[in-house]
């Protein structure tokens, strides 16, 4: 056998496995899409109709409406859930939802690796879990919210809207706007 052709037998083989291995990333991604939002389905549900199923999603005044491809519009089911925001209203970066306590925050980018691949353009849904720190020098009891990515590896970074890159899991706090036009900080 020639050195020619064992290569072009080494390259067909590389290509193949590369294109299996995206093939499974891909359908890895779909999965934790589904998952997500069953997820919202189950904590953040609309008033009918579900979340995979929803085209886009807007702030109109104070509320959320969720459009679905046949031109129909939805809301939560509790409207309540929907506290705050990020860009603009007809487009948002991002909404989050609370539920007893615990915030979700539903970023957007049809352009992203995940939001070019989802109708809605959800590009992250992350989850807010709060964790003593005991290590911290100030109090026993400082409390700081983690943000778990429910749609990326911890080990994955995303880019927004604005080419500011972000980490899938990190600790600290988020500034957004409110349903009121205020700032809203979560700790």
């Amino acid at each position: 056998m020639t050195t020619a052709l064992l290569n072009n037998s080494f390259d067909t083989f590389i290509e193949e496995e590369v294109s299996l291995i995206s093939e499974m990333n891909l359908q890895r991604s779909a999965q934790l899409t589904q998952y997500s939002k069953r997820f919202l389905d189950n904590r953040f549900p609309l008033a009918k109709g579900s979340h995979s199923d929803v085209c886009s999603y807007v702030v109109y005044y104070k509320h959320v409406l969720a459009f679905f491809a046949d031109g129909t519009t939805t809301g939560l089911r509790k409207p309540a859930q929907f506290v705050a925001m990020s860009g603009p209203k007809d487009e948002p970066e991002s909404i989050v939802l609370c539920d007893e306590g615990s915030h979700v925050e539903i970023t957007f980018n049809a352009k992203g690796s995940l939001g070019s691949m989802d109708r809605a353009g959800i590009d992250d849904i992350q989850v807010q879990t709060t964790q003593r720190d005991m290590t911290s020098n100030t109090a026993a009891n400082d409390e700081q919210s983690q943000w778990f990515s429910l749609m990326r590896s911890d080990a994955q970074v995303t880019t927004n809207k604005r080419g500011q890159t972000q980490c899938n899991y990190r600790t600290g706090h988020k500034e957004f706007t409110d349903k009121n036009g205020n700032e809203y900080r979560i700790n």
